[in-house]
């Protein structure tokens, strides 16, 4: 994988990360990778760009089998979070950056396979965005109303170099947990069957 420090292509990885987001939010509910069990819109929108986007389900967990093209990198959203203006209407940006802070420092529990060969220290990963704007469509994932907006990401992220082609299964799991209760508020267990031809 990418380290932490590169610049996969020439870009950041916290542009990258922004990429990632402003590419999710953009697309509506009925065709949005967030929300499919499968696999079936794993490809939407994703364009030209030589990164490919997975994405967390946000709903415990999915197994989807995508199809990638050879040569692109593959950039996996372990365990992450957006803080924006839709979600908290009138935040200082000071507020948006607090709130993606204090998610994804709850305990996180961070998980990532490849073809069965497990990722250590995925703790370094973490990178939290600048504020950034994304334009909702209708019918949007992030309940709200369609039209500009701003937040802020943090989280752990990973971006795998191409894998050569044919099959291979990517696994990653994510969790926060209350720091002063323990209590688990969040898990996310997802399988990957990618084809890269």
């Amino acid at each position: 994988m990418y380290g932490i420090d590169s610049k996969p292509y020439g870009i950041s990885y916290e542009d990258w990360t922004i990429k990632f987001w402003q590419w999710l939010l953009s697309i509506p509910v009925p065709r949005n990778p967030a929300v499919d069990q499968t696999g079936e819109f794993c490809q939407e929108k994703q364009g030209n760009d030589p990164v490919f986007f997975l994405v967390f389900s946000g709903s415990g967990g999915a197994s989807r089998t995508c199809d990638v093209p050879a040569g692109k990198a593959i950039l996996v959203p372990i365990n992450v979070v957006e803080c924006s203006l839709v979600e908290i209407p009138g935040a200082t940006e000071e507020e948006l950056h607090t709130c993606a802070t204090e998610d994804e420092s709850s305990n996180p529990g961070l998980f990532l396979s490849v073809d069965g060969k497990e990722f250590k220290e995925l703790d370094k990963y973490r990178i939290h965005s600048r504020i950034f704007n994304f334009t909702l469509p209708e019918d949007p994932w992030l309940a709200g109303e369609p039209g500009p907006s701003s937040a802020v990401s943090d989280g752990y992220w990973v971006i795998l170099e191409p894998l050569p082609p044919g099959k291979h299964e990517i696994n990653f799991k994510a969790s926060l947990t209350d720091p002063t209760t323990g209590i688990l508020f969040y898990s996310d267990d997802l399988k990957y069957v990618v084809n890269v031809s």
